[in-house]
């Protein structure tokens, strides 16, 4: 059990540039997983990432993660967070919060008067929070996550 807090730098939290949007071509098609339907090859309309994933432009964030704590939320080290600072936090979250000395990723659990953050990778402890004592800062709820695919792997 790995008793430690990934914690993400603060130069690798970016609060969003409206100012730099480009239209991307949207298939307006559900992608298979199986066989390509190739009558379903067309572009309905230009879309960009902004408008899909950030719905209040000035209060929301990029953080680039750190760590493996997370990986059973598909977030990587290097996924891109988008974090909606708009939110009231709820239990069963997955946000991004200051914990004493730093910016982590988890998900927020309310077991009053304490918080638990607990990891989606089972080889971390989870942490116990108490409010009153401990200096906790919530930046927004994870809305979005943005990760390249994993690198081909299986074996010949």
């Amino acid at each position: 059990m790995i008793e430690t807090i990934d914690f993400i730098p603060p130069e690798d939290i970016f609060l969003v540039d409206p100012t730099r949007r480009k239209d991307i071509p949207y298939f307006d098609i559900a992608v298979s997983a199986g066989f390509a339907n190739p009558a379903d090859n067309y572009i309905r309309e230009r879309l960009n990432l902004q408008d899909l994933c950030v719905p209040h432009i000035d209060c929301t964030y990029f953080v680039r993660a750190k760590g493996e704590s997370m990986l059973g939320d598909y977030i990587f080290p290097g996924s891109i967070l988008v974090v909606d600072s708009t939110r009231p936090i709820e239990t069963g979250m997955v946000i991004v919060i200051w914990v004493n000395e730093g910016w982590c990723v988890k998900r927020y659990i309310d077991k009053n008067p304490m918080i638990m953050l607990e990891s989606s990778n089972e080889k971390y402890a989870p942490i116990y929070l108490h409010p009153d004592r401990d200096k906790i800062s919530v930046l927004g709820e994870v809305t979005y996550i943005v990760s390249k695919p994993p690198r081909y792997g299986r074996p010949r």
